[in-house]
């Protein structure tokens, strides 16, 4: 680069000998810097990539441009946004220059290019050259350049202050100080130019913008004035620096002062009240005047150790200023206080630390709740991403499921296993939205909502806060509190939270919300898409046995004064050394079983409570009044077994009828199904439940009547099963018509009516769902529905011991369903020995219900209509072809025996989870 400029060009540079002429023009290549300005008769260096520096060099070499032009970019960083006066520079030289070319890594490589000032230019136009840009630019003349203003008086003034100005700031300035870019031994450059360029370039704190400005002036006397004023103005910093470092005793005395000051200002405000009210104030009032003054000292105190954020700290004093105006019965003075210390109390910077230890915490789960293994692993998830990054906003979940199931403790325990603090929060019946965003300021009486209670409450900003039961929020036209929730609930939103009283924003971000809600359907869309859903289902009898014998009955019995305290040291002598109420594992399963019937274990508690009052009553001595009939003798022999021996008191299953009364559920379902009714399986808000469809016909003309308070899709589910029944007996193939014509052959053979395929033609048909007063919908019921049409064509029950849930279309196919879980449980509590379910659920059966609860129940898979048809109402004789599930899972067949016509094919799905090894019988 050097050997392609003229030698005559750098000679009249370097020389800075003035221009000949008029100003010359060259073809300059455009070399744009970001932070950094070069400055004439100075050396520069920065970093260039290899493949830019090759081409530049080959532009050079080429004629194409005399040199490089080095220009800084303005500071909105855009490319093409560079100013209009830069450097023309000649390269000294490039680190790693001298490597081999050849890869594209070497291509990229960056080199520490090194340029030396020549004069300054002002871009006239831009050119594209490959990945680079020419400028023609024109090279400006420089005042310095000539002798005469060299030796001018003023600039030889000027030249003296500026190196004055510089001396004292090294002079000053401390070994840490940066000042200036090198403290290397000072020489006074030999012209007023490179002065003035000297100070551009190493002082330290001047903008890119007043580099540029000392680049652009061209004046020397102007230059040498404006490097004056920015030497003057860091001498004054320097100076206020030193100042402040050394004044250190006398800024105490200044605040000392200060408080002097305010003291005196608060004893003429004090004398102004008393002048303003009447000369006849007692001293008590004087007191208590006084004892507010220093109130609102103390308020002013904590308001400046709560770290406050910015936007809080300007609220908080205008209110404090505000308040010291005002007098003590005034009627804001209160409102102004309450508002002055809500702000002092609140945890804008506060947290606890999470506890990170994975294993502890699935060791406290596991031991405060059998199953629920969904919400355990998405806490878990939490708990390794949060100990991973570190800033892991908390998540927002939402617990659905019956009650009694342990949502809202499972909150608790999830506040334990982070090692954070709890706070439950009751959304039930809430229907105004200043119960969560406060009342504004200006009612009286007005309080902040209790979200921001809650966090005032607990003293950290990082809390597991439950929203419990948010399905029962209380809305109608005029209120809808859970819009307001969408704003608390929303990580996008939630981190500038703004509560009407509190008026300024508050970061909710750093909690976990914790939802719980018993029938997601009454929850507005938009509010429910912010949540995670996670499904919990009713326990099985093994869980429920599990949780009485780790958790219930020590709690009961603690309750009762049976048992011990758990960690109590101070126990009275009373206080038994061992439990004094046992209960039997069979004693727990009949219970369960025989007197309660729920998904939850509330009414197992309380079953529980009522055994450990009659135990404590045995202990004193006493029984249940009696009248000494010969029913109270045999009650008595019969509890005479159970204690108490020793002390204590051991309780089997043959107790339980004798302490609680009579078995209010028969696992063994004794009804018989009459004729037009069916079995189904439902899931409602309390959990699984049996659902029975009722259907009946009369003369008339064909009329569908459908009651029950059903939703559409369940009353389209009615006329999709009519439909589908009455065009299988229309097909001479079907099993249904062989079925039918078999179980109606003689009776219709008598009516001549036996050619007829309609089983409903001139006559009216009425399916009826029980408890009316409940809502109802959905597609499950579509294959129950079926059921009890076809018992009714057939005036025939169907199987009392079987229970069917599946979605039907017009073609036969059963679909799939949701809930699985609670209706296979809610079988098993009804004692239904038989289940028939959509094959496509066969994984759910697998994947959520524990092996274990199975026994004694069978699980059919179906895959079209005819199956349940065939199950419900085969021909005497006919044996179907079952397949059992071996215990490692694989199916294989029961039996071999043929089918008969009507029944099913061999290749045909219908499959059996049997748990028990009597053969399966098509009889009723």
């Amino acid at each position: 680069v050097q050997t392609s400029l003229p030698k005559l060009l750098a000679a009249r540079f370097m020389s800075m000998a003035p221009a000949q002429g008029g100003l010359e023009q060259l073809n300059l290549v455009v070399l744009p810097l970001r932070n950094q300005v070069i400055f004439p008769l100075l050396r520069g260096s920065f970093e260039v990539s290899r493949k830019a520096y090759d081409e530049a060099q080959g532009l050079i070499q080429q004629g194409a441009a005399a040199g490089i032009g080095a220009i800084a970019l303005r500071p909105s960083q855009a490319e093409a946004n560079l100013y209009e006066i830069g450097t023309h520079c000649r390269i000294v030289s490039a680190e790693g220059a001298g490597a081999q070319d050849g890869s594209d890594e070497e291509e990229g490589r960056l080199l520490r290019v090194t340029v030396e000032g020549l004069s300054r230019f002002k871009v006239l136009s831009y050119s594209q050259a490959g990945a680079l840009r020419i400028a023609r630019v024109q090279l400006l003349e420089d005042e310095a350049e000539t002798q005469e203003a060299e030796q001018d008086t003023t600039v030889r003034a000027l030249v003296q202050s500026v190196q004055e100005k510089m001396t004292e700031l090294v002079t000053k300035s401390s070994q840490d100080s940066k000042i200036f870019r090198s403290r290397r031994q000072w020489r006074w450059p030999p012209s007023a130019a490179m002065l003035t360029s000297v100070v551009g370039a190493t002082l330290a704190q001047l903008s890119l913008e007043e580099r540029q400005r000392i680049l652009e002036t061209l004046g020397l006397r102007e230059r040498l004035e404006l490097v004056l004023d920015f030497l003057q103005r860091e001498a004054e910093a320097l100076r206020m620096s030193s100042e402040i470092s050394e004044g250190i005793q006398k800024s105490r005395e200044q605040e000392l002062r200060q408080m002097v000051l305010q003291r005196q200002m608060q004893e003429i405000q004090r004398e102004l009240q008393r002048l303003r009210q009447k000369a006849s104030r007692d001293s008590d009032k004087e007191e208590g005047e006084e004892e507010e003054e220093d109130e609102v000292a103390h308020l002013s105190e904590k308001l400046a150790k709560a770290s406050l954020p910015e936007d809080a700290q300007k609220v908080a004093k205008r209110e404090l200023k505000r308040l010291k105006g005002l007098q003590a019965h005034h009627p804001e003075y209160t409102s102004t206080h309450s508002y002055l210390e809500l702000l002092a109390s609140l945890p804008w910077k506060t947290s606890s630390e999470d506890s990170h230890d994975l294993r502890a915490a699935r060791q406290l789960l596991d031991e405060d709740h059998r199953g629920l293994e969904k919400v355990k692993l998405r806490l878990l998830e939490f708990l390794a991403v949060q100990k991973m990054r570190g800033d892991m906003k908390g998540p927002i979940l939402c617990l659905h499921g019956p009650p009694g199931i342990g949502k809202t403790s499972l909150g608790r325990s999830i506040a334990r296993a982070l090692g954070r603090k709890f706070h439950r929060i009751a959304l039930g019946g809430v229907r105004d939205e200043a119960e969560l965003r406060g009342h504004r300021r200006t009612y009286i009486g007005s309080i902040p909502g209790v979200i921001i209670q809650a966090f005032q409450t607990l003293g950290v900003n990082n809390p597991v806060i439950l929203l419990d039961e948010v399905d029962k929020m209380a809305q109608n036209s005029m209120f809808n509190p859970q819009a307001t929730l969408l704003e608390i609930l929303d990580p996008e939103q939630n981190g500038s939270f703004k509560d009407h009283y509190l008026n300024t924003p508050f970061d909710l971000s750093n909690a976990i919300f914790i939802c719980t809600a018993n029938d997601t359907s009454t929850i507005d869309r938009p509010l429910l898409d912010r949540m995670e859903v996670i499904d919990l289902s009713g326990y099985t009898v093994d869980e429920k046995v599990s949780i009485t014998t780790t958790h219930l009955l020590p709690k009961q019995r603690r309750l009762h004064a049976l048992e011990a305290e758990v960690g109590a040291e101070s126990q009275s002598e009373s206080a038994p050394k061992e439990p004094l109420l046992e209960l039997s594992s069979e004693a727990i399963v009949a219970l369960v079983t025989r007197w309660t019937a729920e998904s939850g274990v509330r009414s197992l508690e309380r079953r529980l409570a009522q055994i450990c009052r009659w135990a404590a009553l045995r202990l004193q001595g006493l029984d249940a009044q009696s009248d000494g009939g010969g029913k109270d003798l045999q009650r008595q022999e019969a509890l005479a077994s159970s204690g108490p021996n020793d002390g204590k008191i051991k309780v089997g299953p043959e107790h339980l009828p004798h302490i609680l009364g009579v078995e209010l559920f028969e696992p063994n379902l004794a009804e018989r199904l009459e004729v037009g009714v069916a079995m189904g399986l439902s899931v409602s808000s309390v959990g699984g439940q049996l659902l029975f469809i009722e259907s009946s016909k009369t003369v008339g003309s064909g009329k569908l009547t459908i009651t029950g308070q059903l939703g559409k899709v369940m009353s389209e589910s009615v006329e999709t099963a009519l439909s589908l029944l009455r065009a299988r007996f229309a097909r001479e193939e079907s099993p249904a018509v062989q079925v039918f014509d078999f179980h109606t052959s003689r009776k219709e053979a008598m009516s001549g009516k036996s050619d007829d395929r309609d089983p409903f033609k001139g006559e009216d048909v009425h399916v009826h769902f029980p408890a009316g007063g409940i809502p109802k919908d959905g597609p499950s019921a579509g294959v129950a529905v079926l059921l009890a049409l076809a018992s009714l064509a057939l005036n025939r029950p169907m199987r009392s011991d079987t229970a069917v849930t599946g979605e039907v279309t017009l073609r036969g196919h059963v679909l799939p369903v949701g809930g699985i879980r609670d209706k296979v449980l809610a079988a098993i509590r009804a004692g239904v020995k038989h289940v028939l379910l959509p094959l496509a659920n066969k994984k759910n059966v697998l994947e959520d219900i524990p092996a274990g609860s199975l026994d004694g129940i069978e699980i059919h898979y179906l895959k079209n209509v005819d199956e349940a048809l065939d199950w419900a109402f085969g021909k005497p004789g006919n044996e179907l072809d079952v397949m059992t599930l071996s215990s490692q899972g694989a199916a294989t067949p029961a039996s071999a025996r043929s089918i008969r016509s009507g029944g099913l094919q061999a290749d045909q799905s219908f499959e059996v989870h049997a748990k028990s090894s009597r053969p399966m019988s098509t009889e009723n």
